[in-house]
């Protein structure tokens, strides 16, 4: 039996975290969770996930600031990274893009439209899905 995959859900919003988490533990992933920027990374360095999945705005560190530290930092620059935001227009799916997300899903999330992102991160990765 393969081992669950792990995944960190950085947001501040409590409910969007509470879904995302439920989503994803109802699929066999093992979920933790942040809800600043500076968390997320400091979860990352600690004990990095198969996947993370990021909301632009957050306290601290946005989205973006996570991603580009992430790409900065050799250790998690090939982490899986799926943006996960109400900010959804063409310019922040670019600036996503940009500072090197992998993809990109809109709030409110269709939960099968989040573990179909999920999924394919992690095959595109290498990593084998649960």
């Amino acid at each position: 039996m393969a081992r669950a995959r792990t995944i960190l859900v950085a947001d501040d919003d409590p409910e969007c975290l509470q879904r995302a988490r439920a989503v994803l533990e109802a699929e066999g992933f093992r979920v933790t969770t942040a809800r600043d920027g500076d968390e997320a990374l400091a979860k990352l360095r600690a004990a990095p996930p198969d996947l993370v999945l990021l909301d632009i705005i957050m306290p601290r560190r946005n989205g973006y600031q996570v991603c580009r530290a992430l790409r900065a930092d050799p250790a998690l620059r090939a982490l899986p990274v799926l943006f996960v935001s109400v900010k959804a227009q063409s310019s922040d799916r670019f600036w996503a893009q940009r500072v090197g997300a992998d993809g990109f899903v809109a709030k409110p999330f269709d939960p099968a439209d989040l573990v179909r992102e999920v999924v394919a991160l992690l095959q595109r990765a290498d990593v084998p899905a649960s």
